[in-house]
């Protein structure tokens, strides 16, 4: 288990737990994979100055006794060729090789660090002192170089206030902190543990951070939290590990998670802090950079840093709101899964009072719909807007059934399939395949499947066609025929493909087939369970999909049952007037939506 926790220099250098070391110090090694030390003398003088800004704030009259913290180290614990432990640095070789110098310096205990393979660097970092330079190497030069900006820095100091350097050590061994991050290996041997030592510094150096940020910044304000009394401070923190808790498991619910984002975070209450901090880059601890940042420029630390976990908190009630309260629940929830608004301009948005929030999403999906033409929608050029159509389409049918105000459009189950197996569109009634079918076995389930759901249909009443006549289609033949083949021990392809044309044939109707009014929104992995299987063939597979815990969007569902339709004579047959009144219910829907007033 990894170990997380703020911890002061000066236990950095104590060790208190392996008593057969003679000296009983800390003891770090800086392994062969990374490069050696590398500060110039701009990073050595930002951290001794802002340890110096601290200082100065500590003595300002009133000032409350606080911890000022560095950014992490992170370390693993190894044995030594004495078979005792050490740590090994996987990132803040910078940090912690200043530290020592500046302990150096200050003539103060220090802990030992060695360089893997690098003996020569070991004993110049020990015999470093005033006046020491050596260019011979890139360690040696820029070790030399950082000593020399320290001595001139404390000197500067010393000349300006001569116990200056003693109140700079008390407070760096004791106020001063480091956030130390100790990896436990998940490999067992040797090798596989060094592998996994390099792929974690690799991972830190390029960007993907495995360590979590989360934590640093729970660790970063935990230690920020002051009391005028012990158990005051206890009791302080105490009720911010429960705050972060509620948090923390109200955005592990997947109905709320997979409602506002589609990232993967070890600790979801992450997502919080990354808006705050505006986080959009990969840069290693970023989030966790900005809120030291923000805490390190204010002049009350304590105080910035109540005020950001305050800020975490208003954000977590506006998200709780939002899923909470039914109408913004599905304005929110459809225009971030179709991408039309970002998490943080939600936030923005939201800085007004409730009912103005709530109108100008109104107003976004509104605006949103009056841009687009449903009628001129096909499947040929527009097909990602046509399932922004219907899933608003889906989302809107829910939003006006306030008969039941518990039901609600599950945008996880839909966020979920958006970023894995995809949303797809089904054409309602079945596309006439170009390229004949000549699996045998997928033959076979075609002829069973559609024989199975034609059992009781003997004809098909078209309604009247263009010559003013009734249009009926006799399928018993092709019934008989299917039959025959299927019986038959070897298929006759051609009989077969020639046999299906036709009852695809009987089973179409007049007008489009790629535009909306045969368009339904399904999942890509049961789009292709329907196979452009006729329509009364696809209906029973909707039905069976959906019993066996496929989510089927409601209007999906309710298209194939044709709930839609107003005049049901033919329940198996996907007609003209069947689109009419399916493109009808489309259009009554969103003109309903866009003529509300009771916002």
């Amino acid at each position: 288990m990894n170990i997380i926790e703020t911890r002061p220099v000066g236990k950095l250098i104590r060790n208190e737990s392996t008593p057969a070391r003679f000296v009983k110090v800390e003891h770090y090694s800086i392994p062969s994979y990374q490069r050696g030390y590398r500060w110039t003398e701009l990073h050595v003088k930002a951290l001794l100055e802002d340890i110096d800004n601290f200082l100065k704030s500590q003595n300002m009259p009133g000032a409350i006794n606080e911890s000022y913290c560095l950014q992490p180290i992170v370390v693993v614990a190894q044995i030594d060729e004495d078979g005792l432990r050490q740590w090994e640095l996987v990132d803040g070789q910078q940090r912690l090789t200043t530290l020592y110098l500046i302990l150096k310096r200050l003539n103060r205990p220090h802990f030992e660090i060695t360089f893997d393979k690098r003996p020569a660097s070991n004993s110049f970092l020990s015999s470093l002192t005033e006046g020491v330079t050596n260019h011979d190497t890139p360690d040696f030069h820029f070790m030399s170089e950082a000593y020399r900006c320290i001595n001139n820095w404390f000197t500067q100091k010393e000349n300006e206030d001569i116990g200056y350097p003693d109140d700079f050590a008390n407070k760096l061994l004791n106020r001063v902190q480091v956030i130390w991050y100790e990896v436990t290996l998940k490999s067992k041997n040797a090798k596989e543990q060094e592998t996994e030592k390099i792929d974690i510094f690799n991972r830190l150096n390029i960007g993907k951070i495995p360590l979590e940020d989360a934590e640093l910044v729970r660790a970063l304000l935990m230690s920020r939290i002051e009391g005028n009394t012990k158990r005051e401070k206890l009791m302080r923190q105490g009720e911010f590990s429960n705050e972060w808790y509620e948090i923390e498991q109200w955005l592990r619910n997947p109905e709320v998670w997979d409602f506002l984002t589609d990232k993967s975070m070890a600790n979801h209450i992450q997502l919080i802090f990354e808006l705050q901090a505006h986080n959009k880059n990969s840069e290693n601890y970023n989030t966790y950079k900005w809120f030291e940042q923000e805490i390190r420029n204010s002049n009350k630390a304590s105080e910035r840093s109540s005020e950001l976990w305050k800020e975490t908190k208003e954000i977590f009630g506006r998200f709780r709101y939002w899923f909470k309260e039914r109408t913004l629940y599905h304005y929110v929830g459809f225009l971030l899964s179709a991408g039309r608004i970002s998490l943080a301009e939600l936030l923005q948005l939201s800085e007004t009072d409730k009912k103005s929030f709530k109108r100008e999403l109104f107003l976004k999906i509104k605006t949103y719909l009056e841009q687009i033409d449903i009628q001129q929608l096909s499947y040929d050029s527009n097909q990602e807007e046509l399932k922004r159509v219907l899933l608003l389409f889906n989302v809107l049918s829910v939003e006006r059934m306030k008969s039941n105000s518990q039901l609600r459009f599950p945008f996880n189950l839909y966020n979920k399939i958006r970023t894995s197996t995809k949303w797809s569109l089904e054409h309602i009634h079945a596309q006439q395949s170009q390229d004949p079918m000549q699996n045998d076995k997928a033959i076979r389930e075609w002829i069973e499947d559609t024989l199975s759901s034609v059992e009781h249909i003997n004809t098909i009443d078209k309604g009247i066609g263009e010559d003013g006549q009734p249009e009926i289609t006799n399928i018993s033949e092709y019934k008989s025929e299917l039959r025959s083949i299927l019986a038959s021990e070897k298929i006759d392809k051609d009989a077969f493909n020639s046999i299906r044309a036709m009852v695809v044939e009987a089973f179409d109707s007049t007008g489009t087939k790629h535009e909306l009014e045969n368009m339904a929104l399904l999942s890509c992995p049961d789009n292709s369970r329907l196979n452009n299987a006729i329509f009364p063939v696809k209906r029973d597979r909707i039905i069976k999909m959906e019993r066996e815990g496929s989510f089927i969007p409601p209007c999906t569902r309710n298209v194939f049952l044709k709930l839609y339709s107003k005049a049901d004579n033919q329940p198996y047959f996907w007609s003209t007037r069947d689109k009419a009144d399916y493109i009808e219910e489309i259009e009554n829907v969103f003109n309903d939506f866009k003529s509300k007033t009771d916002l």
